[in-house]
Parts: structure tokens; C-alpha cells; sequence
């Protein structure tokens, strides 16, 4: 499948790595590429994002746009870089590392700067949206399979107090950025209760009260501009 690319779009592609500001994560590599980690090629997309995107959607990578930089073609009319050539390649030969980036948003067969954030761990540069969509994921493990996680429950997660229980590294950086952003913490502990209504602010959550959050939520990455 072939990219049809409007000749309106015109938008400047980096042909070095784009600045820390731009790029959180700055990915220096001192293997071949093809000897990177998945977490380390995740990192090298985020450098490159602007240089990948498929133009018919924008802020979103995909496949077909993958191939094109792969094949050394320009998306935007900047022809992509060696490097960049190699990072799409690379991405497309392991076809499991494009459906494993492709999951916070919604296996839809593109990936958002959110799942690369989820990827790379950078937890403070996901969206509300996708926050909470971790937190949903990581919900059993601060609950313990209860039907509600307490605010302590998430606290602990974080490392903020003691606990007995071990939390994955995901489930321990998504409940520390959640009790950064206090406002969206409030709109998760009040969510939505009998008929449609506002809930009780009580400092505890149910999978309800996720989903309600989740989808009255801003999906735009906090990425630096």
C-alpha cells in the first residue's frame, strides 16, 4: 500500500535528533541498531517522531509510513536520514514490536506518542487518557483483586509509604505521576455514581469510576513543544 501524500503538507523533518526539549527521551546508542533493546528502539522512534508520521493522520506513526522512511522516501519532502532509514527497518522486522508499541491507544494500528511513552516508562509526558488507561491495567495489582483501590493502596504503589506487596515497575511509575496530577486524582475518586450522577470524593476508585475518567479525559501527550 502506497502513501498518498498531499502536496499541501509541508511540514520540516529533523536530519539530526531532534533537541531534549523536543525529544524527552534522547536515545545515544552504542549498539547497531539492530541490536537494540525494544525499550531503546522505542526511544530512537520518540528522537525521530516527527520524521515518522504518516501525514494522512498525523501524530501518529504507522506502518505504511514506517515503510516509506524504510525505503528511504520522503513523507513530507525531506528525505529521511540514514539513521532514520535504519530505525524504520528495524521497527518493521520485528513485527511484535509494532503491536506491543501499538496498545495504549487502542490497537489501531498506529502508534501515538503515548504508547511510546508507556514503552520508554516516561509516565509524566502521557496523557490524562492514557494515564488512566494504565491505571485501569495496574488496577488488580494496587487492589489486590478488591473492588476498589484507596488512596493508600496507591500511595504505597508509588513508594510514598511502607507495604508488603511488589509493584512492577509500570504499576509503581503510573500510581507516582497519577498522585502528581491532583486534579485528575479528584475527578478519578469522584467519578460517576447512581444514575449518571457525580460520585462521593471518599479517596477511592472503582473500574467504573476508571472507565468514566478515562473517557472524560484529554488524550493530548504532555510532550514539550
Amino acid at each position: 500500500m502506497s502513501l498518498s501524500i498531499s502536496p499541501s503538507v509541508n511540514s520540516h523533518l529533523p536530519v539530526s535528533p531532534l533537541s531534549q526539549q523536543a525529544a524527552p527521551t534522547t536515545a545515544i546508542w552504542r549498539e547497531p541498531i539492530d541490536q537494540l533493546q525494544p525499550r531503546e528502539l522505542a526511544q530512537a522512534l520518540q528522537t525521530y517522531f516527527d520524521a515518522m508520521i504518516d501525514p494522512r493522520f498525523g501524530e501518529t506513526i504507522t506502518k505504511e509510513s514506517l515503510q516509506r522512511v524504510a525505503d528511504g522516501r520522503p513523507l513530507n519532502g525531506v528525505p529521511p536520514t540514514q539513521t532514520q532509514i535504519e530505525i524504520a527497518q528495524e521497527v518493521l522486522k520485528r513485527k511484535d514490536l509494532f503491536q506491543q508499541l501499538d496498545f495504549t491507544s487502542g490497537k489501531d494500528g498506529k502508534i501515538s506518542r503515548d504508547d511510546l511513552a508507556t514503552e520508554t516508562g516516561d509516565f509524566q509526558y502521557l496523557s490524562d487518557r492514557a494515564l488512566i488507561t494504565l491505571v485501569g491495567k495496574n488496577f488488580n495489582e494496587y487492589g489486590g483483586g478488591d473492588t476498589y483501590v484507596n488512596f493508600t493502596e496507591l500511595r504505597e504503589a508509588a513508594g510514598e509509604q511502607p507495604s508488603a506487596k511488589k509493584f512492577s515497575p509500570q504499576a509503581r511509575g503510573v500510581a507516582q505521576e497519577l498522585l502528581k496530577r491532583i486534579e485528575l486524582l479528584d475527578r478519578l475518586d469522584i467519578g460517576v455514581g447512581f444514575l449518571g450522577f457525580a460520585g462521593k470524593q471518599d479517596q477511592r476508585f472503582d473500574l467504573r469510576n476508571v472507565e468514566y475518567t478515562r473517557m472524560h479525559s484529554s488524550p493530548q501527550s504532555r510532550y514539550p513543544d
